[in-house]
């Protein structure tokens, strides 16, 4: 029997409707994912976890709305025409174009029909549409089983660093995210994306088109600028609000007696500031405070903010993929360019206001030139711990961050909003089966601390994913099949619509796409007017899984104590950098 899985960073469960009903709150068991192929027996306080491996096989339930003029005789070929039905008009391809995208990985895998491609990857999302839909028509086409194997976020990290250190392929492809694109890269475990397009020309798909991919910084090796990886899904930051209070009318005029000025959204607030150039008519933690402060209600069971307060993981990576730039740690992009467009940002990078210079390693805390326990990092633990603490339910003290948004922030559906936080987690909150606040939330930009801010600072994170082909799988041109597959033109439109998550500029500014938008609660808004502020993980983070756990662990520790969160900043950046001393990063080139 397997040990309980600890929950990975970001791993978004399909909501417990049963224990939210009858207001059960399990303890440890509320920080184990239930992956798909793991089967949970839950007792108060236990949970027992077996992991299956599972093939997912057979064909897609959507039917085909049209049928081709000619259906070719050879059932690859004819598995592609299906497919291409079963796309129909959600594509940024034309039909001929999407003819020739998928007939070229039935002629393609030729030589590799009947063998079978090993994936893991994290239970997330956009991870299991693609298991789900494109598995089935991918064997289908080509010929090619998947065997899935599905996991949390840290299983895939402590996966990859297996790997990395046996040299075995324990894996053809890993579904990874940015964080570990550094890591990847130093050490040359992941391929080399680029090197094997120019050696494997027939291996290309017609429509692979490289410069279509808008984040592709974010899994660039930072030595050579070669991908590591194909992305697969883009997961922004946001604040989601409850459009239906901000918006009420009673409620903006009672704001506005009792603070002296507008209460508006925070997209409202973020186009405000656009025209005028003053932060401080943006979206500001001082005003997101007093947002909190007017809707926490407590004897209409009304709060002001959801935020995750257990002790757990997220006490690392949350502070590292999004608290950091809310109160903007990072050194600004150069000038004329925004975040976005860079792989890192000289000399200070998030997570965690590191401070890496000419790609020498140096420290989190500011007496190793890093910002975590700055006087923006002090605050940054004192807003979070300290303060915005006072306005949430107190089931917010008893979860983590994938518990608190499913079941506090849609379920129980008493808060005003809840950041910095993942916008994919719309898509589960759209369904009115599973979420009490269907239709009522919308997204804006993540909330920004005016007195640390700088124009061109990393404002929000992105967060892709996507598919890493190990360096030392024997089944090298299976993987890259599979991987092309799975982040083609053919798809990515159809699986935005879905989840939301676009990898390529074409979605993106598809009109299809533009026209979600309300669906979505004003995502593709948010993509198109604020996304270019954001920023993922500095790709020179090489030594990122080894400072995750510590990030977490003693964040954890610190809270525990019920230190002040000015302590909890030097607490954690002290450790943070011991570590890297231990360990052999302190002032080491990554070079």
């Amino acid at each position: 029997m397997s040990e309980p899985k600890k929950v990975g960073r970001r791993t978004f469960l399909n909501y417990a409707i049963a224990v939210v009903a009858t207001g059960v709150i399990v303890g440890a068991a509320t920080y184990f994912a239930v992956p798909k192929g793991v089967t949970t027996v839950t007792a108060p306080g236990t949970t027992v976890t077996k992991t299956v491996t599972t093939t997912v096989t057979g064909t897609p339930t959507t039917s085909p709305t049209t049928s081709p003029t000619t259906t070719p005789t050879d059932p690859y070929k004819a598995a592609a025409y299906q497919c291409a039905d079963w796309v129909g008009e959600d594509t940024v391809l034309t039909r001929s174009q999407l003819i020739e995208e998928l007939e070229f990985f039935a002629e393609a895998s030729k030589p590799y029909r009947g063998k079978e491609v090993l994936v893991m990857y994290e239970s997330i999302v956009p991870a299991e549409w693609e298991v789900t839909y494109l598995g089935p028509w991918f064997e289908k086409i080509t010929g090619i089983k998947i065997r899935w194997e599905s996991m949390s976020n840290w299983e895939t990290v402590q996966k990859s660093i297996q790997d990395q250190k046996t040299k075995a392929g324990l894996y053809d492809v890993i579904g990874s995210d940015q964080d570990m694109t550094g890591f990847y890269s130093y050490y040359d475990s992941s391929l080399d994306i680029d090197d094997f397009m120019e050696k494997h020309p027939d291996l290309v798909p017609p429509h692979f088109d490289k410069d279509d991919f808008y984040v592709r910084a974010s899994y660039s090796d930072f030595k050579t600028g070669h991908m590591r990886a194909l992305l697969a899904y883009n997961v922004p930051h946001g604040t989601a609000y409850r459009a239906d209070w901000f918006k009420n009318p009673q409620y903006q005029q009672e704001f506005k007696s009792q603070f002296g000025y507008e209460l508006k959204t925070p997209m409202e607030y973020y186009l405000d500031a656009q025209k005028t150039g003053d932060v401080e008519d943006d979206w500001t933690t001082d005003k997101a405070l007093d947002v909190m402060k007017f809707f926490t209600r407590k004897d209409q069971n009304m709060y002001g903010f959801c935020t995750a307060l257990k002790p757990g993981d997220h006490m690392g990576w949350w502070v590292g993929d999004g608290w950091d730039d809310v109160f903007q740690l990072a050194s600004p992009a150069p000038k004329g360019k925004n975040p976005l467009d860079c792989t890192y940002l000289e000399p200070v990078t998030t997570p965690w206001g590191c401070h890496i210079e000419n790609n020498v390693v140096y420290g989190f805390s500011t007496e190793n030139g890093g910002t975590l326990d700055s006087e923006a990092g002090q605050e940054l633990y004192t807003y979070w711990l300290n303060k915005a603490s006072k306005y949430v339910p107190d089931k917010c003290w008893q979860f983590g961050v994938d518990e608190a948004y499913s079941t506090v922030f849609a379920i129980d559906a008493n808060c005003a909003m809840f950041f910095p936080f993942y916008c994919s987690a719309g898509f589960l909150w759209n369904d009115p089966t599973k979420s009490n606040i269907a239709g009522k939330f919308e997204w804006g930009p993540i909330p920004v601390y005016a007195k640390n801010y700088e124009k061109g600072k990393p404002r929000g994170y992105i967060d892709p994913s996507g598919w890493v082909i190990s360096n030392y799988t024997k089944n090298k041109e299976i993987a890259w099949l599979f991987c092309t597959f799975m982040t083609s033109k053919a798809f990515d439109l159809k699986k935005s619509m879905d989840n939301g998550t676009p990898i390529r500029m074409s979605s993106l500014m598809h009109p299809k796409f533009a026209a979600q938008d309300k669906k979505l609660g004003g995502l593709v808004t948010l993509f198109k007017n604020q996304i270019k502020e954001q920023f993922g993980s500095d790709a020179r983070m090489v030594f990122y899984p080894i400072v995750l756990p510590v990030a977490a662990d003693k964040g954890a520790e610190a809270l525990q104590q019920g230190l002040p969160g000015d302590k909890i900043a030097k607490y954690v950046a002290k450790a943070m950098d011991d570590t890297l001393k231990e360990t052999g990063w302190y002032k080491k080139s990554l070079l």
